[in-house]
């Protein structure tokens, strides 16, 4: 499997475990993550950490699938569906697309998220 294919379902899979750590692993330094886009960024490894981070609280479960990935250059674009089921009981559905790009290490330098987050974060933290 090429190894940026790879890499976008090592970013699945951490989500999927709600590991931030293995999901900061991933990022390069100094890199953005723009998720969803038009929101500020989260910079670097740390930023990266703290995104994923502040849904832990939320869930008791996730589940995001990669659906079809698309590999251009340093670029890979895919199609993704996610199940999440809170804290609360309530379980929210949500899919989007994101894009990576990819420094020389095959570390992921940006990432944008094209999706509207409100309704399952809202489902999410509903009493």
């Amino acid at each position: 499997m090429p190894a940026k294919i790879s890499a976008v379902h090592a970013y699945a899979a951490a989500i999927n475990a709600l590991d931030a750590d293995a999901f900061s692993a991933l990022f390069a330094s100094g890199s953005e993550i723009h998720d969803p886009v038009g929101a500020p960024p989260w910079i670097g490894p740390e930023g990266a950490h703290a995104f994923l981070s502040q849904f832990v609280p939320l869930l008791d479960s996730c589940y995001l699938r990669a659906g079809k990935i698309e590999i251009n250059g340093d670029h890979a674009a895919f199609t993704w569906a996610m199940e999440a089921t809170g804290k609360n009981g309530r379980t929210a559905a949500a899919e989007g697309i994101d894009v990576v790009v990819f420094d020389s290490a095959g570390k992921i330098d940006r990432s944008y998220g094209y999706w509207d987050p409100s309704a399952f974060v809202a489902v999410l933290t509903a009493p």
